[in-house]
């Protein structure tokens, strides 16, 4: 019983020491502004539509070709 509280303490400290290291260095990090988390989230969304499109694009293109030449 007594090595089990041991490692069990053991852990909780573990825990609390990896919890405060963590929050140590999050207060080192360079967070980015409002307008740098705006621009960087319009980045993404514009690349999402410009990939999915060009995924549509090609999507169609090939079922017709499908379409017009393998089925029939």
């Amino acid at each position: 019983m007594a090595n089990k509280n041991k490692a069990e303490q053991k852990n909780r400290r573990g825990f609390f020491k990896w919890f405060l290291e963590t929050k140590n260095e999050l207060k080192k990090v360079t967070w980015p502004t409002k307008n740098q988390t705006f621009n960087n989230t319009v980045i993404v969304f514009a690349t999402i539509a410009l990939f999915g499109g060009l995924v549509w694009v090609f999507d169609v293109g090939l079922m017709s070709l499908v379409n017009n030449f393998v089925i029939k």
